[in-house]
């Protein structure tokens, strides 16, 4: 009876612990999504061109992805979700002193890197190491619920920061928001969250339900034994799923949340369209990061990213098409199924392919791949676009990158 009892406490915590990170979630990585709402009013607020501005999109995802494996091995060490509770203060924080910025040096060192720090203690990646300490039983469905929580936060955020941004200016949405992160979403990490089930003498749910449980007095689960993390390099498997993932990053964080925005403004396309296009893309990706996160847990996690990464060059056809309103929900649809697909088969895929490595180290480090692809997807289609006043030519360069990435995942040699 206590065992049950234990069980089911076990349960009930993981999933707040789930709740609690999928808020955090939205918060972050939805601000950072909605980049593209601020690139227009940061070249008129300015005077700069869309190369600098897209510049400060560059150095944010190289200070994310730098900050993601640190944050990633303090988590295992440091108790009481302390990393992504001070992380999600600091986004705060730095978005609030961004909304009074007087010029663009500002603007680089405040959301370029105060943010994206803060960003990266409480991103996908801690998320997941946190998830996977808590979750042994549905592990690969948790996954992919946490993950979702980015699809929700541009549901949310991009629409907002859209309308706001018309209606009052970016300094008052960038103000408004920043304030409801840290009264909202802040006291929910302290008090809520925790990165271990042993903080709150409790087991991971599941625990001795798969046939190969673990001895209570063992370490808890994501902080395993050591193992010089450089050696990971080395490894020809790691290169097979880390430039896919490299690919993953240019095209969606880099090209398409910086990017898609100015590119719809530019051809015409309404603001109310463009906000329903967010939308569109984030529903659907929510239900694809679910899915595809129940499917790693039963299917070849790599033949689902070789789909996913097929279907998003697909994708892209539709965007050098783009002339109307409808070409743009259309793209948006079917983008959004494949958005956020990859990460869970690809967090699921890592940690099995390099067990005895720290989970957060081993997560963080894969998913430096795909956020130095989004600094450079960030920047390069803004200095071509600046050259040739088009995004037709990167758009015809990331379909050919996404149909390479499909190929070589399909290498990859899956585990288990």
């Amino acid at each position: 009876m206590q065992s049950r009892s234990n069980e089911t406490a076990a349960g009930t915590y993981a999933w707040i612990t789930l709740t609690v990170l999928f808020v955090g979630l939205v918060a972050s990585f939805g601000m950072r999504a909605s980049f593209g709402a601020y690139v227009s009013p940061w070249e008129q607020e300015f005077s700069v061109s869309r190369t600098l501005v897209t510049s400060i999109s560059m150095l944010s995802f190289i200070v994310f992805a730098i900050g993601q494996p640190l944050a990633g091995k303090l988590n295992d060490y440091f108790s009481r979700g302390a990393v992504p509770a001070v992380s999600i203060f600091l986004v705060g924080v730095c978005l609030l002193l961004t909304s009074r910025a007087s010029h663009i040096w500002q603007v680089f060192a405040l959301f370029g890197v105060g943010f994206s720090l803060g960003a990266a203690g409480c991103s996908n990646t801690v998320a997941s190491a946190i998830i996977t300490n808590w979750f042994i039983k549905k592990r690969g469905f948790a996954l992919g619920l946490v993950t979702s929580g980015m699809s929700a936060g541009q549901l949310i955020m991009v629409p907002v920061n859209l309308f706001i941004i018309d209606a009052l200016g970016w300094r008052t949405a960038m103000m408004a928001l920043s304030i409801i992160i840290m009264i909202v979403v802040g006291p929910l990490f302290i008090f809520l969250l925790r990165s271990k089930p042993q903080e709150k003498r409790l087991m991971p749910y599941g625990y001795g339900q798969t046939g190969n449980g673990t001895d209570p007095g063992m370490a808890a689960p994501g902080v395993k034994k050591a193992v010089p993390i450089l050696s990971v390099f080395k490894q020809k498997a790691f290169l097979q799923l880390a430039i896919p993932f490299f690919i993953c990053g240019f095209t969606d964080v880099g090209l398409i949340q910086t990017h898609l925005i100015p590119m719809s403004e530019g051809k015409g396309i309404p603001v109310a369209s463009v906000a329903i296009a967010f939308t569109l893309i984030a529903i659907p990706s929510m239900l694809g990061s679910i899915i595809t996160g129940h499917l790693s847990d039963h299917f070849s996690r790599k033949r689902q990213l070789a789909a996913i990464y097929a279907f998003r060059a697909v994708t892209y056809v539709l965007l050098i098409a783009l002339r109307q309103p409808w070409l743009l929900l259309l793209f948006a649809v079917l983008y959004g199924i494949v958005e956020m697909a990859s990460v869970a088969p690809t967090n699921s895929l890592a940690v099995q392919l390099f067990d005895g490595y720290s989970t957060g180290m081993i997560l963080g480090v894969v998913s430096v791949s795909h956020q130095i692809g989004g600094a450079v997807g960030s920047w390069i289609p803004g200095l071509l676009y600046d050259l040739t006043g088009s995004y037709n030519v990167i758009l015809s360069i990331s379909i050919v990158m996404l149909l390479g990435g499909a190929w070589l995942v399909l290498r990859v040699p899956e585990a288990g």
